[in-house]
């Protein structure tokens, strides 16, 4: 879990994943890393849904993206996660 003041900003990691990158949680200069992989659309459509979802959700400060408990997940999209942290 990051906080939303925490996000930085996301990069293509391949033709189905996208790689979201956070303040480091234990305050190191690299970011932590976390790589999602999403089903049937670009980098770039994710991307896309991905600021549309924080823009219409601004004033929380966590928002829930995936959670594998209930397998929800923001408009269908995520079909796994990977989280590379520093902390």
């Amino acid at each position: 879990m990051f906080a939303a003041s925490t996000f930085l900003g996301m990069t293509p990691a391949g033709a189905a994943s996208t790689t979201m990158h956070f303040n480091s949680r234990n305050g190191a200069a690299t970011d932590d890393v976390v790589t999602v992989t999403h089903t049937g659309t670009t980098p770039l459509v994710f991307m896309t849904a991905m600021a549309s979802f924080m823009k219409a959700n601004q004033r929380n400060p966590y928002l829930i993206v995936h959670d594998g408990e209930s397998n929800t997940t923001i408009s269908g999209l995520i079909t796994s996660v990977a989280v590379a942290t520093e902390a």
